[in-house]
């Protein structure tokens, strides 16, 4: 039987007892599966795109700042690396969302990390939120458990077996949805979440390994990263159990529409999670890095601005920049 929770972790939620499991032993949204069949997937595939012609020549429209201010920087701040990838440093710990420091074959980056990888050192936590290769990318998790060799990795249900099959020696820690990470700063608690999504790494293993979402608190305040999710009933489940000062959420990968939907957020969609978690801001990723479906690369941010308009709740970084978290203290 798989594992629905993690005995040695307290719950956050007084009515949740474990993961739910399908017929089959695998994992389940609150709300309904995310996953596409194979003939739903090579209907996407073999299907028109109406941005075809948009596509030719595509280019990305998110900059990067190689200035790398936020190597030495003190203080407390955050700095999007590209995709799902976030640098923190909150009272002196650093953390690191999703690292994928690298090409994911096929796809080549869009944009250029920040720094080198190997200048990524002094790591406290690295999240892991799911198996996919554009959030847990093999190279880029070798690299960064051989460079801090003490950073403890939190993740969800069963994924600790992928990593030690990657030859990684860090110590792992598995929670289910609503479950605490062990604190390892007294300012600082890290919770695992829900997300709408699914998991699959090989032909054969869909959904038996967790997928999730991570709030991390600090003096006071509640930064959600919400990894890949679509929009589902958790979106107003997890705003009523926390004040989100800044949820970071995804924009990209949402074309075509009727396969997409239930896996990622479009601009439109992530607007209205913003609304279901009544966070204050909103930090837009998970684009303009890797094309992984219908819409050009330029899409997600350039549909974002739009909508948004002078809207000062909705803050857009690029990619290397040093975004001070001291206003919110």
């Amino acid at each position: 039987m798989r594992k629905t929770h993690n005995k040695d972790l307290q719950f956050i939620k007084e009515d949740w007892l474990g993961n739910s499991l399908d017929q089959d032993n695998r994992y389940i949204n609150l709300d309904g599966p995310s996953e596409k069949g194979f003939m739903e997937f090579l209907k996407w595939q073999m299907g028109s795109n109406t941005y075809a012609s948009q596509k030719k020549g595509q280019r990305t429209n998110v900059h990067v700042n190689t200035a790398s201010k936020f190597l030495s920087s003190g203080g407390d701040y955050f700095t999007w690396l590209g995709h799902a990838t976030f640098l923190f440093q909150l009272d002196g710990i650093k953390m690191i969302t999703d690292p994928v420091l690298y090409d994911i074959w096929p796809l080549k980056r869009c944009t250029a990390l920040p720094c080198t990888p190997e200048q990524l050192i002094d790591l406290d936590i690295i999240l892991l939120s799911h198996n996919h290769r554009d959030h847990a990318d093999e190279k880029s998790m070798k690299l960064l458990t051989q460079q801090n060799p003490n950073a403890v990795i939190f993740t969800g249900l069963e994924i600790g077996k992928l990593l030690k099959g990657w030859g990684i020696k860090n110590e792992i820690v598995e929670a289910g949805w609503y479950q605490a990470y062990p604190n390892i700063h007294p300012s600082i608690a890290i919770h695992y979440l829900p997300a709408k999504h699914w998991n699959r790494r090989y032909l054969h293993d869909l959904n038996q390994m967790l997928w999730g979402s991570f709030m991390i608190q600090y003096r006071g305040k509640n930064l959600y990263f919400g990894a890949d999710s679509g929009l589902g009933q958790h979106f107003k489940k997890i705003g009523l159990m926390y004040d989100i000062d800044i949820a970071f959420l995804g924009i990209g990968a949402y074309e075509p529409v009727w396969f997409m939907h239930t896996s990622h957020t479009s601009p439109k969609d992530v607007l209205q999670a913003k609304i279901e978690l009544n966070a204050e801001v909103l930090i837009p990723m998970h684009y303009g890095t890797f094309d992984l479906s219908n819409e050009p690369i330029f899409n997600p941010k350039s549909e974002l601005k739009k909508l948004i308009g002078s809207r000062k709740d909705v803050h857009i970084p690029d990619i290397g920049d040093l975004n001070d978290l001291s206003f919110l203290f």
